[in-house]
Formats: structure tokens, C-alpha cells, sequence
């Protein structure tokens, strides 16, 4: 799984199961930082349903910090 965890200027930093790895901020266009990407073609795309589910797992891990 991918995860775009930042973009600094012309930069975006990605990390995966091998570590983090950056390319040009241009290969991540309308990917926003935390969205599980994938490759299409010669740019990263937003896998939509990866990262809804990503999204809804965290909130429920944040949620079950504070259950009694």
C-alpha cells in the first residue's frame, strides 16, 4: 500500500511497505496528503476506496483510545 504523506513544493514524499521514496509533486495531481495512491501509467491516482476505508479505520482506532 502507498500513502502520499506529504508534499513540500515541487516534491511529494510517498511511503510504502519498502520505506518512503519522493517524486515530482506533478506525478501525485489531485492526490491529497494521506490518500492511499496507486500507480496509472506515468502518475499516482487516489485508490478512493482504499482510502475511505483508511480513513474509517483510523477514526475508530482513535475512537477506541478513549472507551472505557
Amino acid at each position: 500500500m502507498l500513502i502520499l504523506e506529504r508534499l513540500r513544493g515541487d516534491t511529494a514524499v510517498i511511503s510504502g511497505d519498502s520505506g518512503e521514496f519522493s517524486v515530482s509533486a506533478h506525478m501525485v495531481r489531485g492526490c491529497r496528503e494521506g490518500d492511499v495512491i496507486i500507480l496509472s501509467g506515468d502518475a499516482y491516482i487516489t485508490d478512493t476506496i482504499a482510502t475511505e476505508k483508511r480513513r474509517k479505520d483510523i477514526i475508530s482506532l482513535q475512537n477506541s483510545l478513549w472507551d472505557e
